[in-house]
């Protein structure tokens, strides 16, 4: 009888990704992004996918232009993945530099409680464990994770999420909530810790309280919770991104402070969108969300004025 492999075995997760983080950091990034074009070309129908939301985004690429957008994007996922086994690595300090963050350390230091925030673009975890580093405990929320398979995931990749989870939970030395959860907790360690929230997220129906902003040629509905939420908690928000700079290494970099008493929830979030929008247009392969555009943009997602 042939031998088979059990669903939670993973040849990425159980082996190579290991294997890989015994390696110098270098070596082991570049692995990870020669890696990228295999599996890359497993997922073609993704490819696809997110090749025709780069063009609806971008209607005058080229396609030479667009192939190189696609191999950024498999090689930052696959780089991403790779990150997990080294967010509590030695070589934090040498694999990630933030860049205005005194400023994030001032206020903390004054008492200003402080909302980090951002897109789900390029590998904004590995931050966390830097900052950590610099002695400001992190906390956030997440979808994956919990008690159950919620989202029908793979159980291998399943498997990998809670791992992940655990992991971040170690680095980032604040409260980490799952989504659905009681948010309370996380809310009363503005005092202790800084809180990230990131704002693009995507819903099946429409998020209760979103605005419609310009975004990409178009319009997208984003949940304006973190506009609330710091309103409500005195708390002013910092959006940072990363940006990859080769070989492994990130650099985080932390925008203007922006207090929310100065916006309404629509110009608030433009804001926002609008430094996201930026750093995509600088760097299209290292948005995580192009396949879920359509939702963004769907009919179920018209501004406030349409309902």
């Amino acid at each position: 009888m042939l031998l088979s492999r059990s669903e939670n075995h993973s040849i990425r997760y159980d082996v190579l990704f290991p294997l890989l983080s015994k390696l110098p950091y270098p070596l082991a990034y570049r692995l990870a992004d020669l890696q990228s074009g295999y599996f890359g070309r497993k997922h073609l129908s993704q490819k696809v996918l997110i090749a025709a939301q780069m063009r609806s985004a971008f209607p005058d690429a080229m396609d030479s232009e667009v192939e190189g957008w696609l191999r950024d994007y498999f090689c930052m996922v696959e780089q991403e993945a790779l990150d997990t086994w080294f967010l509590d690595s030695k070589n934090i300090p040498d694999l990630v530099e933030l860049k205005g963050f005194e400023k994030v350390e001032e206020l903390r230091q004054s008492g200003q409680r402080v909302f980090l925030t951002g897109g789900h673009f390029s590998r904004f975890w590995m931050a966390g464990p830097a900052m950590n580093l610099r002695g400001q405990r992190v906390g956030t929320i997440t979808r994956d994770g919990g008690e159950h398979n919620n989202h029908g995931l793979h159980p291998a990749e399943y498997k990998y999420r809670l791992y992940k989870l655990k992991k971040l939970k170690e680095v980032l030395g604040g409260p980490f909530l799952i989504e659905g959860e009681d948010l309370r907790p996380l809310y009363r360690q503005l005092d202790a810790s800084l809180i990230t929230l990131i704002f693009d997220v995507p819903y099946v129906e429409k998020p209760f309280g979103g605005v419609t902003v310009p975004f990409l040629e178009g319009s997208i509905n984003v949940p304006a919770g973190i506009y609330r939420i710091a309103k409500k908690t005195k708390a002013v928000v910092v959006p940072f991104y990363i940006h990859d700079l080769g070989a492994g290494k990130v650099i985080a970099e932390f925008s203007d402070v922006i207090d929310p008493n100065k916006y309404n929830d629509e110009d608030f979030m433009s804001l926002l969108v609008s430094q996201l929008e930026m750093r995509i247009k600088a760097k299209p392969g290292h948005w995580w969300l192009w396949e879920a555009l359509p939702l963004l943009r769907s009919n179920k997602n018209e501004s406030r004025e349409n309902r």
